[in-house]
């Protein structure tokens, strides 16, 4: 039985970054695309935190016939020996040897699965509900050429970005132009704001 003490504890969420939210999402939605674009180690200390938290766990039934073809063209892509070089070049020793302990404490093996359990699943839904709202205040303000509140509510709402890109809540040529009506340039904004991860850079081409 989950305990949802612990699973709402606010110490826990309190230390989650924006990348884990992107983690979380496309872990469930299974989205390699967004996978690959993420550090291994990154990726896998995220994880770690969620099976702390009790909001991810290693599936321990058969994947759906879909999935299971998903993941099968997937390892079968040149994408997947593309990233798979990438990860030998990019992680150092120290790397390796922290994600090989990391799995070992998890129960983990290298191509076991993890899903979200039922408290993850609706932490998810809520976080999605939330930033769909929070876009709403942008466009708001934006549209009303408010800079002053349109500039608290991207301070505020910072953790929240690169979700809203990942998930497609959000508009690159749209948010662009918010950053003209603040009169900030976006990218010294970001550059200089350590809790927007620059993973949704790529949204913005």
């Amino acid at each position: 039985m989950e305990n949802t003490d612990k699973l709402n504890s606010e110490e826990f969420i309190s230390k989650f970054t924006s990348l884990d939210y992107v983690v979380l999402s496309c872990m469930h939605y299974t989205d390699l695309k967004i996978m690959i674009k993420i550090n291994p180690l990154d990726l896998v200390v995220s994880c770690e935190k969620y099976f702390d938290c009790g909001y991810m766990k290693k599936m321990n039934t058969d994947p759906p016939t879909e999935l299971k073809n998903k993941i099968q063209r997937w390892l079968d892509s040149i994408e997947y020996r593309q990233y798979t070089k990438n990860t030998n070049e990019i992680l150092s020793i120290t790397d390796k040897e922290k994600i090989r302990k990391i799995y070992s404490k998890l129960e983990l093996k290298p191509h076991d699965l993890s899903e979200l359990t039922n408290t993850g699943i609706q932490f998810l839904k809520n976080k999605e509900i939330e930033i769909k709202k929070q876009w709403e205040i942008f466009m708001k303000f934006n549209n009303k050429k408010d800079a002053i509140n349109l500039k608290k509510s991207i301070d505020e709402f910072a953790i929240s970005i690169p979700l809203m890109f990942s998930t497609g809540v959000a508009d690159g040529k749209i948010f662009s132009a918010m950053f003209k009506t603040i009169n900030v340039g976006m990218y010294d904004y970001l550059s200089e704001n350590p809790i927007i991860h620059p993973i949704f850079l790529d949204y913005l081409k």
